[in-house]
């Protein structure tokens, strides 16, 4: 019901811009090349979406073949590391090796470790593609801006733990890069629908009240991270941490959303 009453306020808000826009009743004849006008931007935008879902393909197919091989790579580590565990145990007994034993149990642990660093950075890519397969979907708008946000905290995470390794930080950098990519062309389909507030107001209002709201909660998450960084600042212990990405999900940049809000 909460969503049929929004998609009637949209459908109202809509008719109450396009009065604003056409007062008086000679300039109604100009409605068919505002139509027009629309229509050849919907048809540009539909095409250039269509180019890049095809690039998305390409990229999710070499992502999956990645998989594949890291999934091969894990593996492999795990018998590795089965045979390091019952090295470590035939070695217990064995006194006059303890200075060996004891490299092997810290590489079994660092073993152990990358492991874990290595899941992590998977389910990383699970999740981009995730975030990747839900784009074409317009009911899927506020689930992929969830992911793909999810994704970014991650990042902050990954990025203040490597601070002091400038190398690490560099290999991370680049492999969040799909992820960016994949927040472009969020934002491009997202306010694509904005820019076309009028005609999806009345084909679509759910899809124009779900554009509207993930800019609303993008707004509210620069005010906290803003605030976060604001408090990290004021605190010598601890380190600000900036987020590494500058999201292009602002309505104040936007003149078509101040123009349905």
């Amino acid at each position: 019901m909460m969503a049929e009453d929004l998609g009637v306020e949209a459908k109202e808000a809509a008719v109450r811009e396009v009065a604003k826009l056409l007062p008086l009743p000679d300039l109604l004849q100009s409605i068919s090349s505002i139509k027009a006008d629309y229509i050849s931007r919907q048809q540009a935008n539909d095409a250039q979406l269509s180019t890049m879902v095809a690039e998305q393909v390409e990229q999710s197919q070499a992502g999956l073949k990645s998989l594949s091989l890291s999934e091969n790579t894990i593996n492999q580590l795990r018998e590795n590391f089965v045979s390091i565990e019952k090295l470590c145990q035939e070695s217990q007994t064995l006194i006059d090796n303890h200075d060996q034993i004891k490299l092997l149990s810290n590489a079994r642990n660092n073993l152990n470790t990358t492991l874990k660093d290595v899941e992590g950075m998977m389910s990383i890519s699970v999740e981009a593609a995730e975030a990747r397969d839900s784009l074409s979907d317009d009911k899927e708008i506020v689930n992929t801006y969830e992911r793909l946000t999810a994704l970014d905290g991650k990042r902050r995470f990954a990025l203040a733990a490597a601070a002091s390794h400038k190398e690490e930080v560099g290999r991370l950098r680049e492999y969040f890069e799909d992820v960016d990519r994949t927040w472009e062309t969020f934002e491009k389909t997202l306010w694509g629908h904005i820019s076309n507030f009028y005609k999806l107001s009345k084909e679509s209002p759910q899809t124009l009240v779900r554009a509207l709201r993930v800019v609303e909660m993008q707004e509210i998450l620069d005010q906290q991270i803003a605030e976060e960084a604001a408090e990290a600042e004021g605190d010598v212990d601890i380190a600000p941490v900036a987020n590494p990405r500058k999201s292009g999900i602002n309505g104040s940049n936007n003149p078509c959303y101040d123009l349905v809000i």
